[in-house]
């Protein structure tokens, strides 16, 4: 466990070098609002398509090979994007990122390998920590790498800097132990019987509770795209800041994050539940967002960042636990892969939208428009609760796919 948190650290310390000045880099580059944001997005659409693939590989070949492989992947990726001197080259860099970094699910599966159902929820937790404490650091690091304003953004050194640390994560990998033995894997002859791609997305979609979970993280996931992607420009526009301040920002953010996710859910979710947990933070993520639209300075704006911060932490870490009470123990890589590519097509819907509303409507139009989303989401995950009430009165689980 702890050689699998310092390389998930690592790796969420890299993903949060190159943030600060991206789209300040982008828009540099030529790029409007809508063209920056898409951009960014495309690390969420290389997500979508490997997140399945590399679960399911992790299934029949074991975690730790797949985790060596998309690291070194990565680290080809940031080489390229520290030296990007066009949007074809930069758009072509963010979504190898997105692609070769498409490993946590894999994390995840190995979580659940190694700790029982009724501390699931603690060991999400410890995941997204290990995240956020990279992020904690690396949007700093970052800020302080890109420029001293918009017009001087780089990408050069935080690029290199983010290779370099792929580096030492695959280092570490080495010394990881593998969590899922030859004769717990996804066997070749079920691998050859069982459907693959699309056919095993349906099949996996086939089971409404896990379709209702899936929906309701693609829509968290939209409206969190919708803040998190377009933060950068929008708060250049309210307070003129620029990639240094926008780190500072994200290392707050991941400060609360890291918090919420490897302390607080691991003491909450066992008194309250997972689902009334996702419905909190959803709330939670809702009000800040609203607090921000109305904020005069940037001081009261850290107030509601506060809550987007913790009420999405707390949210997604706990649908994922979810997610992975339905999945059998040689398909856990397929089913979170399954759910974990929803979230990031939605994460990749999410910025281009946000860009529009941004550049066409008004500087606060992405905020308002994920609140609404977040709104939504308040009272599917109340009509959730109300499904699991119903099927835990009518007899056992749905069987695992």
């Amino acid at each position: 466990m702890p050689v699998l948190l310092l390389i998930i650290m690592l790796s969420g310390m890299g993903f949060g070098l190159v943030l600060p000045a991206f789209l300040f880099f982008a828009e540099n580059l030529g790029a409007s609002p809508v063209i920056a944001t898409t951009i960014v997005g495309a690390y969420s659409f290389g997500q979508f398509f490997a997140n399945p693939i590399w679960g399911r590989m992790s299934d029949r070949y074991g975690r730790k090979p797949i985790l060596l492989l998309s690291t070194a992947g990565m680290f080809v990726a940031y080489v390229l994007m520290a030296f990007s001197e066009n949007l074809w080259v930069l758009g072509l860099a963010r979504m190898l990122t997105g692609i070769m970094g498409a490993n946590v699910p894999v994390a995840m599966a190995y979580i659940t390998d190694i700790t029982p159902i009724e501390k699931r929820a603690q060991g999400m937790g410890m995941v997204g920590g290990a995240i956020s404490l990279g992020f904690i650091v690396g949007p700093a690091l970052g800020g302080l790498l890109s420029g001293a304003d918009a017009d001087s953004a780089t990408l050069m050194w935080p690029g290199l800097g983010a290779a370099a640390l792929c580096c030492f994560t695959l280092v570490a990998t080495l010394f990881l132990t593998e969590s899922l033995p030859p004769e717990k894997r996804a066997s070749a002859a079920d691998a050859d019987t069982r459907p693959k791609g699309l056919a095993a997305v349906r099949m996996v979609l086939r089971r409404p509770t896990v379709t209702r979970l899936i929906i309701i993280g693609f829509l968290i996931y939209i409206a969190m795209g919708f803040f998190e992607t377009i933060m950068p420009l929008w708060s250049e526009a309210r307070f003129g800041w620029g990639p240094r301040d926008i780190g500072w920002c994200f290392t707050y953010l991941g400060l609360v994050v890291a918090i919420t996710q490897g302390y607080l859910v691991g003491k909450l979710a066992p008194r309250f539940g997972e689902s009334k947990l996702v419905l909190g933070g959803v709330a939670a993520y809702c009000f800040g967002l609203l607090w921000m639209t109305q904020s005069p300075g940037w001081l009261p704006m850290m107030f509601g960042i506060t809550f987007t911060a913790g009420g999405g932490a707390i949210a997604v870490t706990n649908m994922t636990s979810l997610v992975s009470r339905q999945a059998g123990e040689h398909e856990r890589g397929l089913v979170l892969g399954v759910y974990n590519s929803s979230a990031w097509m939605g994460r990749f819907m999410g910025p281009p939208v946000s860009g529009l509303l941004f550049q066409t409507v008004a500087v606060q139009a992405p905020l308002y428009a994920a609140a609404g989303i977040m709104f939504a989401c308040f009272w599917a995950v109340r009509a959730l609760q109300a499904h699991f009430r119903r099927t835990a009165a009518a007899g056992p689980p749905e069987p695992p796919v």
